[in-house]
């Protein structure tokens, strides 16, 4: 795009009409496949225009954004059954997802992580668990409250063990895609997000939202509590 429209205030005010034009659309299932593609394509949009016009970005909506995709691609190549499981009033009680969704999103979310972890290894080299960066980034950032904070600038070895776990865990994060693993990478991850959510103030409430109802056995246990339901109410209608 050219300068002019990146910082004008119209771009961006688009964009937000059609985040929320889809977002509403999708939310009521109306418009399917066209308004979840329109809800990614605005909050993608977004995203992309503050990335574009800011000196110092996160990557705290790089995950969510591209699960909205994989979602997207679902209900686009699923359109048809999904518009007849909602026009038979069945929608919720209908499987409708395929297991290469879940799978997608498991996977996506190990290489989000291991990226993560090889990019320390790329540029910096094991010396980044040298405990001295994450003690200089707490004293200047970390939340003074914080009991993380006290214990990472009073111990050098305390914050070596804590950086050197960090690039063990991202590095290993692909590894989400074998079952047995999953709950493992699963947990680690979210005690990395733990650790950051209560030291720094970075917004990784979603990663760690997602990567929880990703990697920790919650699919299975909606699945059968999905299952329970319908049994039980097959077994209330039948003769």
């Amino acid at each position: 795009m050219p300068q002019a429209w990146l910082h004008s205030a119209i771009t961006i005010w688009l964009c937000r009409g059609m985040l929320a034009m889809g977002g509403v659309l999708w939310f009521f299932n109306r418009g399917l496949p066209w308004s979840c593609w329109l809800t990614t394509a605005g909050f993608t949009a977004l995203w992309s225009l503050h990335v574009e016009t800011t000196h110092n970005t996160a990557h705290i909506f790089n995950l969510p954004n591209m699960l909205m995709v994989i979602q997207s691609l679902w209900v686009t190549f699923e359109a048809k059954e999904i518009r007849a499981a909602i026009k038979a009033g069945r929608y919720y009680q209908t499987p409708l997802m395929p297991r290469w969704v879940f799978l997608t999103g498991v996977a996506y979310i190990g290489l989000f992580h291991t990226a993560a972890g090889l990019t320390k290894l790329v540029y910096s080299g094991p010396g980044w668990a040298n405990g001295v960066s994450l003690q200089l980034w707490t004293h200047l950032w970390g939340h003074s409250w914080a009991p993380s904070t006290w214990l990472i600038l009073s111990s050098r070895t305390f914050t070596r063990i804590l950086q050197a776990a960090t690039l063990v865990i991202e590095t290993a994060g692909v590894l989400a895609i074998f079952p047995r693993l999953r709950p493992w990478i699963g947990l680690g991850i979210l005690g990395f997000y733990a650790g950051v959510l209560l030291t720094f103030d970075y917004g990784f409430h979603f990663n760690a939202l997602f990567t929880a109802l990703y990697l920790l056995p919650v699919e299975s246990w909606l699945t059968k509590r999905a299952e329970q339901r319908v049994a039980a109410a097959a077994s209330t209608h039948s003769p």
